[in-house]
């Protein structure tokens, strides 16, 4: 990047210092030597007067950086596609003084509420809207709107005509190959074609600051949607005269998400002229907008169903990017959370509201509570919504065609024929299907969370544990049989696309995970019942190794392992491990009905999947590599351990080699010490100290040179 007399353009802590930068992207040797590496980044307008109050949120550096385009760079190369022709005045971004008309008061208030108590009971659902604007305090002033109010320029410089092509293609591309998104594909479709009218001509230098003037000030106005929106229309309440930021993220989000599970040679990367982008730096720069985009909007206290939608689609965009222990990942999701909360996300509507937007809420908070379940468990932490204080019901068990019919007869018929629990009777999966059934799951979840995460040891742990277990199997079983892995088993492969077979698969999985779990616990508190643990991670670990029978598979299915691995299988597989270990050492045969054989074999081939099929680009591939990597020394202890009765009488140096174990070696830098006892590995593994800044080769080189060291020490 060059500034207009030629020079490289400095980072600006250098500029700012009056420092020579060096130049070097993505973090300059100077600010990493000045121990300052997070500040460090180029502004594409360092000069800009008017400055936005705040910078807006940058992803985490990584192997690549996302690019910021200069002024008059072509827009038919892959390196600057994205471009737009940067004004060279770009106007600050300021929050707006509102007028109660314009005020939040759509945010939702509960029965306990400061407002509630000033509402007349029988007043009409807008009266309600009315009162509160009188009572909810305005945002904090800042200047006024008629001065010139704009955007970064990091997002409108991704608004070019070439841009907006591939966003369209991605987006059509994800929503028809996609089986299982929480979001209804034609809402947001259906707003494309205008979006492309509404910002053909956003290049043009003299619309700049108008357009971006006008998309903020109606993003400043709270979104109503009238009761008697239809499907066709809603997309003019964003669109055209309306046109918002939000859907301008949503738009980077998906395209952003999509691109990840499409292979670098896909065409969607494909560009005018021959040219190709590339895919990694495209997926950096959605991140980038669609953040910048949430922040443009929560400056202006944006709660609506667009930016739930945004928020979600960005948490999966960076949780696959940058790993899903990356804590801006569980960021991300607390602001989706609160932003529901303040929708009322978590409540059926006590008003009227188009039914395909009931369904659209209804599908976004599934997805929405199941995943904090996912990551709760995750991480060992309180979930961030609380089951019991949420009315939301599940979505119909219907296709989006149906859900967006205007004909009523049609919509009433296909309700008619869904089963006292709103599951269609037609034996066929649709996307609301997937999205029940794991919602039905993450039920269960939340419940073995308060069990496992409670503060104190509840006295009738055991008793509640088997209820709970019995509770889980009876659900599972309960369950369509069109939807049950264990009914297909392997077969599954052979007769269902591989998509189907995958979610039946994490559907199967989410269910065994809520029972190990609970032998988790139950071990923790009563040792005997080790076998059942782990009869429960074998299973686990079984289940998951059919991935490794699958020959030609698509590569969208493999970015789906890591995930796979790292959440149902790497805690138990560790387990198993362990007890392996112990057992051999002390020779002793495994607890329960689980054969030697049977385990090593599984936990090698487990080792040769996660070396196979995590890709370096996957955002979970290092703590996968890593856990790997344990578990590949724990077997090879195991397999070249020989009892000290049997080792040579030498010198004794053999009997010293032979006693030197994975857990005797100098520890990898920001790891934790490795318990020995399998009893002790989860609590470990909580615990761990994951420090995704730490280099993987720098680590590893460490590791190397501490193990020649104890070996010549030895010699």
């Amino acid at each position: 990047m060059f500034r207009r007399n030629g020079k490289p353009m400095s980072c600006e802590p250098c500029r700012r210092s009056k420092v020579r930068c060096d130049h070097t992207r993505p973090v300059c040797l100077k600010c990493q030597a000045r121990k300052i590496e997070d500040q460090c980044h180029f502004h594409p307008s360092p000069m800009t007067k008017a400055q936005s109050q705040s910078s807006p949120i940058r992803p985490r550096p990584r192997h690549v950086i996302p690019r910021t385009f200069e002024r008059g760079e072509a827009d038919s190369t892959p390196s600057n596609f994205l471009s737009n022709p940067t004004p060279e005045s770009t106007p600050g971004t300021h929050m707006l003084a509102r007028s109660p008309e314009d005020s939040t008061g759509t945010f939702y208030l509960g029965s306990t509420s400061y407002a509630s108590a000033f509402r007349s009971l029988n007043s009409h659902p807008e009266d309600h809207a009315v009162n509160d604007e009188a009572i909810i305090p305005m945002s904090p002033a800042g200047a006024n709107f008629t001065e010139r109010v704009g955007v970064d320029s990091l997002i409108a410089a991704k608004l070019t005509s070439s841009a907006l092509t591939v966003y369209e293609r991605a987006l059509k591309d994800y929503f028809e190959s996609t089986t299982a998104t929480a979001l209804i594909g034609p809402l947001i479709l259906m707003a494309l074609p205008q979006i492309r009218v509404d910002l053909e001509g956003l290049s043009v230098r003299s619309r700049w600051d108008g357009m971006c003037a006008e998309i903020t000030e109606n993003t400043a106005r709270s979104l109503k949607i009238p009761p008697t929106c239809t499907p066709n229309t809603f997309h003019t309440l964003f669109t055209g005269a309306n046109l918002r930021w939000e859907i301008i993220g949503l738009i980077f989000s998906i395209a952003g998400f999509h691109a990840q599970f499409v292979p670098p040679d896909d065409p969607l990367f494909d560009l005018v002229g021959g040219q190709k982008l590339n895919k990694e730096e495209f997926i950096a720069d959605m991140i980038q907008g669609s953040n910048s985009c949430i922040h443009v909007c929560q400056d202006y206290d944006c709660v609506n169903d667009l930016m739930i939608w945004l928020i979600y689609t960005n948490a999966l965009l960076q949780s696959n990017y940058y790993g899903d222990n990356y804590h801006g990942v569980w960021r991300r999701m607390g602001d989706g959370v609160i932003c529901a909360y303040a929708e009322g996300y978590h409540c059926e509507e006590p008003f009227e509201i188009p039914f395909f937007l009931r369904e659209a809420r209804r599908r976004v908070f599934s997805a929405m509570y199941r995943s904090d379940k996912t990551m709760a468990t995750f991480f060992g932490r309180p979930p961030l919504i609380a089951g019991r204080y949420c009315s939301r019901k599940m979505p119909f068990d219907l296709h989006e065609t149906t859900l967006l019919t205007e004909d009523t007869n049609t919509l009433n018929a296909a309700l008619a024929r869904l089963d006292s629990q709103g599951w269609n009777t037609d034996g066929v999966i649709y996307t609301a299907t997937w999205l029940r059934v794991r919602y039905s799951t993450a039920r269960i979840r939340e419940r073995v969370l308060e069990l496992s995460l409670a503060g104190e040891t509840d006295p009738d742990l055991s008793e509640k544990l088997s209820d709970l277990s019995n509770e889980n199997r009876v659900a599972w079983e309960n369950l369509p049989q069109h939807m049950r892995y264990d009914v297909y088993k392997d077969a599954c492969w052979d007769t269902l696309p591989p998509y189907t077979c995958l979610r039946m698969l994490y559907v199967y999985l989410d269910h065994l995970n809520s029972e190990f779990q609970m032998q988790r616990l139950r071990r923790r508190h009563f040792p005997d019942s080790t076998p059942h643990l782990l009869e429960i991670s074998m299973q686990l670990l079984t289940y998951v190794l059919v991935l490794n029978k699958q020959r030609n598979r698509p590569y969208q299915l493999e970015r789906h392992y890591a995930s796979i691995i790292l959440f149902y299988v790497l805690p138990g597989a560790g387990v198993l491990a362990l007890e392996l270990r112990r057992c051999t050492l002390e020779n002793k045969p495994l607890p329960g009905s689980i054969k030697r054989a049977d385990l090593i074999r599984n936990l090698s081939i487990l080792i040769s999947l996660l070396e196979g099929v995590v890709y370096p680009g996957d955002g979970n591939h290092k703590l996968c590599a890593e856990l790997n990597k344990m578990l590949a020394l724990v077997l090879d202890e195991v397999l070249n351990y020989q009892p000290a009765s049997s080792a040579g009488s030498g010198d004794g140096m053999d009997q010293q080699l032979d006693q030197i174990t994975f857990f005797d070696l100098p520890m990898m830098e920001g790891m934790e010490p490795i318990p020995t006892e399998s009893e002790n590995f989860l609590n470990w593994l909580d615990n761990a100290n994951w420090d995704n800044t730490v280099n993987v080769s720098r680590v590893m080189t460490s590791f190397i040179n501490r193990l020649l060291i104890t070996l010549q020490y030895l010699t």
